[in-house]
C-alpha cells in the first residue's frame, strides 16, 4: 500500500508539487528578516526599558511563541480569503526556528552580560578594588572599551550611538564580537549532523518543548474549539487582567504570582526559626507562574518530581551545613551538579559510541550525503573542526594558553550538546547552567597558580557569553531537524538557513543594544542591575586573584561523587521501574531560576497524578491541552501588556518575572 503524501507535500492543481512544502521559501525568509529587527528590539527594550527579564531566561521564548500566534491568525484569514496566498505548516516551522535562533543574539547570557562585562573593568575600576594593579593591564584590549570619555557617555545617557564619536569607539570591539559569537553559534551545525540520526531516529526523543509550536502552525487546530483550553486559558487571562490593571490602579487587587512577592515567601518563616533553619531561607518562594505551570504538565511526571524534590533536598542539605557549622563554605551542590551534567550527556554518548565512530570513519573516508541527511559525515565534521581552530585562534590571540584555549572551547561545546539533550529529552522550561561554564569552572578549580594571570583574566572577559547558555541557538536548530523528521520540510536548507539568521540576530542586537545605552544610560535606568553585571566576572576574578588558592581538589571530588551518583540514579531507574526520581533531576535542580519553577513543578506533578489516579484515559489525554491553554493565555494577555505599555510609555506589567 503507498504510504500517504504529507500535507505539506500536496501537489498543486497542475500536479507540481507545492514548493511551500519545504518550508524554507523566499517569502519566509524575507518575513524572518523583516521581523528579527523588530523583535530584538521588543526583546531589548524590555530589559532596558521596562525592567523585565528578557524572554531568553526561559526554554520556550514567549515572544516567539506569541509571534507565531500573530501569524497564524493572519494566515487562519488568509485560508479564508486567499488560500493561494497562504503560509504552509513547514513555512510557519521554518519562521518559528528562524525567530527563536535570531532570538538567541539578544539574551541576557550572550548579548547583555558579554556588552557589560566588556567595558566595567573600566569603568568601576578604583584606588579601593586594585583593580589596575591586579589585571587592569592584561585585558584584551581589542575586545574592549576603555575610553573614558565614551564610558561616560554610554552610562550617563543622552547620547546618540550614531554620533562618530561613538560609532569609531564601539566599532571595532563590537564587529570582533560578533565575529566571535556567530562563528561559536555556527560551527556546531557539524555536532547537531552527527547526532542527529540517533538522537531523532534511534532514541526518538520527545522534543516536548515544540510540540504546541507544531500543533499552532498546523491548519486545523481542533483543541481551540475544546471547552478545557478555553478554562485553562481563563486563568491566566484573569491574573494577568488583574495584574496588569494593578500596576497602573493600586486600588484594583492582584493575585500573587511571582518572585519577590513577600505573600508567596515562605523564607521568613524559617528566618522565624533562627538558626540552622534560616541557612535555608534565601528566595524560598512558591510562586504560581501559570506559564511554567503548563510547561510542567507537558514534562514526565518523574522529572516533574526530581526537580521539586532535590530542589528542596538541596534546601535540607543547607540546614544541615549550617547545623554542622559549614554554612560559610558550603555551595557543594554546584559541584555535585557540576558531575551530573557530565554523567547526563557521558552517559548517551558512550551508549552512542559506536555510531559516533563509524560516522567519524564515513567523514575520513569522504563518503557522500545519504538521502534524508542535511550534510554529509566529512562536511560535519570538518565545518565543526575549522570552527573551532578558529575560536581557538581568537583565544590565543586574545591572551590564552593553547592547551587553555582548546580546553575553553572544548568545554563550550560539551555544555552546548548538554543544554541540546536536554531540551530533546526532557523539555525543561529552563536548562541554565549556573556557576558551570568553562570560565568559571576552570578558574574556580585550577585556579591562579595553575593558569596564570593573563589566561585568568582573558577568561573573565570570556564569561559573558559562558554565564548561564540558556539562550544558545543550537536547541532550536536541533528542533528544526525534529520537524524535519516530522513534517518533511527540507532540513538541509533550514540548517543552513540558520546561520545567516545567527549573523542577522546578533547583529541587530549589538546595534539595538548600543543605540538603547546611549539613549538611555547604562547608570541611570536600572543602574544597579547594570552595575552589578558590568563588575560581576572583575570582582570574581580579584577574588581569585587575592586568595591565590591552589588547585581545588576537593571540589573536583565533589564532581566526580555527583557524577557517580547521576550514574547510580541512572542504574536504579534502569533496573527498577517504579523508581521515582529521575536523575536528570539531580543535576538541574541547584540553578538559580529552580527557585521561581520548583513550585509550580510540584504543583504539575501533584495535578498529573491525581489526574492519572482518578481522571481516567479522557482526562490525561487532556492534560496537554490544559498545559496549552495555560501558556497561550498567559502568554497572550502578558505579551498585550507590555506592548501597551511600550506604546503608551508606561511602566510594564510583567506577567513573567
Amino acid at each position: 500500500m503507498p504510504r500517504p503524501t504529507p500535507s505539506s507535500q500536496l501537489p498543486d492543481a497542475d500536479g507540481t508539487p507545492d514548493p511551500r512544502g519545504a518550508g524554507v521559501t523566499c517569502r519566509i525568509l524575507v518575513l524572518a528578516g523583516l521581523l528579527v529587527p523588530l523583535n530584538a528590539f521588543f526583546v531589548l527594550f524590555m530589559s532596558y526599558e521596562r525592567s523585565i527579564y528578557d524572554p531568553t531566561l526561559v526554554a520556550l521564548f514567549w515572544n516567539v511563541l506569541f509571534l507565531l500566534v500573530v501569524v497564524r491568525l493572519i494566515n487562519q484569514a488568509l485560508l479564508r480569503w486567499r488560500p493561494a496566498a497562504a503560509f504552509s505548516p513547514a513555512e510557519l516551522l521554518v519562521l518559528w526556528v528562524l525567530m527563536a535562533v535570531a532570538t538567541s543574539g539578544a539574551g541576557l547570557d550572550s548579548m547583555q552580560c558579554t556588552f557589560l562585562a566588556m567595558q566595567g573593568a573600566f569603568r568601576f575600576a578604583s584606588p579601593e578594588n586594585h583593580w589596575e594593579s591586579l589585571f587592569l593591564k592584561q585585558i584584551p584590549a581589542a575586545l574592549t572599551v576603555s575610553q573614558t570619555g565614551a564610558l561616560d557617555r554610554i552610562w550617563l545617557g543622552g547620547a546618540s550611538l550614531l554620533e562618530a564619536r561613538n560609532l569609531t569607539v564601539w566599532a571595532g570591539p563590537v564587529a570582533r564580537w560578533w565575529a566571535l559569537m556567530t562563528i561559536l553559534w555556527a560551527a556546531p551545525i557539524g555536532l547537531i549532523q552527527l547526532l542527529r540520526k540517533r538522537w531523532i531516529e534511534q532514541e526518538k526523543m520527545g522534543f516536548p518543548i515544540v510540540h504546541l509550536p507544531m500543533e499552532l502552525a498546523s491548519h486545523r487546530v481542533h483543541w481551540l474549539r475544546s471547552p478545557v483550553f478555553w478554562c485553562a486559558a481563563a486563568v491566566p487571562v484573569l491574573i494577568n487582567l488583574l495584574g496588569g490593571l494593578h500596576t497602573y490602579w493600586p486600588a484594583v487587587p492582584s493575585l500573587p504570582t511571582a518572585m519577590w512577592d513577600a505573600r508567596l515567601d515562605m523564607g521568613r518563616y524559617l528566618v522565624a526559626f533562627g538558626r540552622p533553619w534560616n541557612a535555608a531561607s534565601y528566595m524560598l518562594y512558591t510562586c504560581l507562574y501559570p506559564f511554567i505551570i503548563g510547561l510542567g504538565l507537558l514534562l514526565p511526571g518523574e522529572l516533574c518530581l526530581s526537580l521539586w524534590f532535590f530542589f528542596l533536598f538541596w534546601r535540607v542539605e543547607k540546614i544541615g551545613a549550617a547545623w554542622l557549622g559549614l554554612q560559610a563554605q558550603w555551595d557543594s551542590h554546584y559541584d555535585f551538579a557540576a558531575g551530573g551534567y557530565i554523567a547526563l550527556v557521558g552517559f548517551p554518548l558512550y551508549a552512542a559510541r559506536r555510531q559516533l565512530a563509524g560516522l567519524l570513519s564515513r567523514a575520513w573516508r569522504r563518503d557522500a550525503r545519504e538521502p534524508g541527511e542535511p550534510l554529509s559525515p566529512g562536511a560535519a565534521v570538518g565545518i565543526f573542526l575549522a570552527g573551532f581552530v578558529v575560536l581557538v585562534g581568537i583565544g590565543v590571540s586574545a591572551g590564552l594558553g593553547l592547551p587553555v584555549a582548546a580546553a575553553f572551547f572544548t568545554q563550550y561545546f560539551v555544555m552546548a550538546v548538554i543544554i541540546g539533550r536536554i531540551r530533546a529529552e526532557m523539555g525543561l522550561p529552563t536548562h541554565e547552567l549556573e556557576r558551570w561554564g568553562p570560565a568559571w569552572l576552570q578558574s574556580t578549580i585550577l585556579g591562579p597558580r595553575v593558569l596564570g594571570l593573563q589566561n585568568m583574566t582573558t577568561l573573565s572577559l570570556f564569561y559573558g557569553f559562558t554565564r548561564g547558555m540558556r539562550n544558545i541557538p543550537l536547541p532550536h536548530q536541533f528542533e528544526g531537524l525534529y520537524f524535519a523528521s516530522r513534517t518533511k520540510l527540507d532540513g538541509r536548507r533550514l540548517l543552513l538557513a540558520t546561520v545567516p539568521f545567527i549573523a542577522l540576530g546578533l547583529a541587530w542586537a549589538w546595534f539595538w543594544t548600543l543605540f538603547l545605552s546611549h539613549n538611555r544610560g547604562l547608570g541611570t535606568y536600572r543602574g544597579p542591575f547594570h552595575t552589578w553585571f558590568a563588575q560581576e566576572t572583575w570582582t570574581q576574578l580579584a577574588a581569585w586573584l587575592n586568595a591565590d588558592a591552589p588547585m581545588a581538589w576537593g571540589r573536583l571530588g565533589q564532581g566526580a561523587i555527583g557524577f557517580a551518583a547521576y550514574w547510580g540514579l541512572m542504574a536504579l531507574r534502569s533496573r527498577w521501574i517504579a523508581w521515582p526520581l529521575h536523575p536528570a533531576g539531580f543535576a538541574l535542580s541547584t540553578t538559580w531560576y529552580m527557585s521561581h519553577m520548583w513550585f509550580p513543578m510540584f504543583i504539575a506533578w501533584s495535578l498529573k497524578a491525581m489526574v492519572a489516579r482518578w481522571g481516567g484515559l479522557s482526562a490525561v489525554r487532556a492534560l496537554p491541552i490544559v498545559a496549552y491553554g495555560l501558556i497561550l493565555g498567559d502568554v497572550g494577555t502578558g505579551a498585550l501588556w507590555i506592548i501597551y505599555a511600550m506604546v503608551r510609555h508606561v511602566p510594564a506589567y510583567a506577567f513573567w518575572q
